[in-house]
């Protein structure tokens, strides 16, 4: 691991540990657009910075590794937002993972790291930190979208009853 690996790798570990411990609790879902934005994009856009700022050309290699990373964190995010536990309190709603989510989430990140794993053995140039930063803000903000759009349907449902 190289130098600049090592902190890319340190902000992924913050990220993954903060929103799991946060997302395992009962929190409130404010529906702004900046709450289920934000981060994401945020780690997303330090991620492609990242990528571009090093000046390497994708190759063939390095353009499979990033779309099968893509294809895996949207296909755990939208599942860990569909197990999600949604609940209405005093007219506010709130939301958590619970245990099935943390297992998605745990399996995500295995599936992931063994991604980079191979792609750092196959000796991809981009399989590390920037790509991974991508990947999980992209896999937060599909689960994100789908917790959002969740506890929309059953407020919707709670108010016509």
């Amino acid at each position: 691991m190289s130098f600049g690996t090592l902190p890319n790798a340190l902000v992924v570990v913050a990220v993954v540990v903060v929103v799991l411990a946060r997302r395992m609790s009962w929190s409130e879902l404010e529906n702004s657009d900046t709450d289920v934005w934000r981060g994401p994009l945020i780690l997303m856009a330090a991620g492609v910075y990242q990528l571009y700022d090093r000046h390497t050309g994708l190759g063939f290699l390095d353009v499979v590794l990033l779309v099968i990373g893509a294809a895996v964190a949207l296909i755990a995010g939208t599942a860990s937002g569909r197990v999600a536990q949604v609940e209405r309190r005093a007219g506010k709603v709130f939301f958590r993972l619970g245990m099935p989510g943390l297992a998605i989430m745990v399996a995500y990140l295995v599936v992931r790291l063994g991604l980079a794993g191979v792609g750092h053995l196959l000796g991809a140039s981009m399989s590390g930190g920037p790509a991974l930063m991508v990947s999980m803000g992209a896999n937060l903000l599909t689960q994100s979208v789908v917790i959002q759009n969740k506890a929309r349907r059953e407020a919707e449902e709670y108010s016509t009853r």
